[in-house]
């Protein structure tokens, strides 16, 4: 997935974190605080840029929607996870410079109570059911860090989110992401490895990082017990002062208690030219196995990408990648289709921010057999701070789902559009308490009527971050 860089010292605030997606990529930085990159070499600043962070993507949005991963295993888009940050970076808070290894070790606490009427908590056409119930959701975050050292660190994070329905109580669950990441500085050679862990119990989200489940798991349609599992390793590697190397390993399971499971393995490599402190391109490879339960053979894929990092202006940034994947099919036949992915944003003002993302991927379906889906994708999302204490947030996005047989006889003509929209309001009403409304809809038009839905929710919040 194409990454943003983002400081790894940040203020945890679950569920409502002032700018979880509103990252802006520039010299001076802040998720709420602020980086100043005080000197650099020119690479170690553009593959900072360019590959990101790797960072914990527990943290949901206050007004915001971030885009949560598929709950099916999926090629990852040809982008690294990993970066060459700068040997001198001081960091700032509340205006005031802080070094950041007086806090090598640093831990943050939060909980957050949601109250929600939902009017169709099973996602269904046919089945409609409506129901309050309440949301209790505590995280921690452990990190150990060393910036002197080449942004060495180790950190875990969790969050657990447990649902208790006022009349249908036999949906009462307890849903868990883990995260564990670490990287090392060697020199020329940055080496990442995280480990990510989610277990969900089928309340129609597909990431803790939004729990609203703006993102509906829309191939399953229904609630579906899953576990996923997903290891990666990165890296980069200087070669000369205008080039470097970036690369990715990993290995996904998505493990459903009634439905499909599948798995994914795919790595990719990538040659970075430096062509100025505001632009970075590449060009690269991946490829990959997709493997799924039942009679379905396994699946190859390859990609050839392009992409690029380029900073248009203090106010305005762009990261894309885009190229063309082929898939052989075990069972016969193959297929070609482009891939993409691009996230940019926009700051008019201090507290205003506009972020756009969009990607398009194929993903192996949970729902029917000997079935492969591209998903489309698009959302932007608007952030307004107001009076320093009011967050106001709009978030919109919408998914084609086009679905194409993986082996031969397993046709399915299906096709999905899927819509949200989620406004919302919070208020911090001190410096570790905070207050919030939000409204959600989501609606599926399916050529299948039994995945069509349409659903509203109302939810309030309240959130204690330690």
């Amino acid at each position: 997935m194409l990454t943003l860089f983002r400081t790894r010292l940040f203020r945890l605030r679950f569920a409502c974190s002032r700018h979880a997606n509103a990252i802006k990529i520039v010299a001076r930085l802040r998720w709420p605080l602020t980086l100043r990159i005080l000197s650099r070499p020119k690479l170690a600043l553009a593959a900072s840029l360019f590959l990101g962070t790797l960072n914990p993507f527990l943290l949901s949005a206050r007004g915001q929607n971030a885009e949560p991963s598929p709950t099916s295993s999926e090629p990852p888009l040809p982008a690294g996870e990993i970066s060459r940050p700068s040997r001198e970076v001081q960091v700032e808070t509340n205006a005031n410079p802080v070094n950041e290894n007086f806090r090598r070790f640093r831990y943050n606490l939060g909980v957050t109570v949601r109250e929600v009427y939902d009017d169709n908590i099973n996602i269904s056409s046919f089945q409609r059911i409506s129901d309050f119930y309440t949301v209790i959701e505590p995280g921690i975050h452990l990190g150990f860090g060393d910036s002197a050292g080449g942004f060495n660190y180790l950190t875990f994070d969790c969050i657990a989110s447990a649902y208790f329905f006022a009349e249908q109580t036999q949906r009462n669950t307890v849903e868990h992401l883990i995260r564990l990441a670490a990287q090392h500085d060697f020199g020329r050679l940055v080496l990442g490895l995280s480990q990510d862990v989610s277990i969900l119990g089928g309340t129609s989200i597909s990431s803790l990082s939004n729990t609203t489940g703006v993102q509906a798991n829309t191939d399953v349609g229904s609630a579906s017990r899953v576990n996923i599992y997903n290891t990666t390793l990165n890296g980069t590697y200087d070669l000369t002062g205008k080039l470097f190397l970036s690369g990715q390993a990993s290995y996904a399971i998505s493990d459903y208690e009634t439905l499909i499971s599948s798995q994914v393995a795919s790595g990719n490599l990538y040659i970075n030219y430096v062509y100025s402190p505001k632009l970075v391109i590449g060009l690269g490879a991946t490829g990959g196995l997709n493997s799924t339960e039942g009679s379905t053979s396994d699946e190859t894929f390859e990609q050839m990408n392009v992409r690029a990092n380029y900073i248009v202006s203090g106010k305005i940034s762009l990261t894309i990648s885009g190229g063309i994947e082929f898939r052989q099919f075990g069972g016969g036949g193959d297929s070609v289709s482009p891939v993409y992915e691009i996230a940019g944003s926009y700051r008019p003002f201090e507290n205003s921010i506009i972020t756009i993302a969009g990607s398009r991927r194929t993903v192996s379906s949970a729902s029917l057999a000997g079935q492969d889906y591209t998903d489309t994708t698009i959302s932007l999302t608007f952030s307004q701070r107001l009076f320093s204490r009011v967050n106001l947030g709009l978030g919109v996005g919408y998914t084609n789902s086009e679905y194409l047989s993986a082996t031969t006889g397993a046709s399915t003509a299906r096709s999905d559009d899927y819509f949200y929209i989620e406004p919302s309001i919070d208020v911090d009403i001190t410096r570790y308490w905070s207050i919030g409304f939000y409204y959600l809809h989501r609606q599926d038009s399916s050529t299948l009527a039994l995945f069509s839905f349409y659903d509203n929710q109302l939810g309030v919040r309240s959130s204690l971050t330690f």
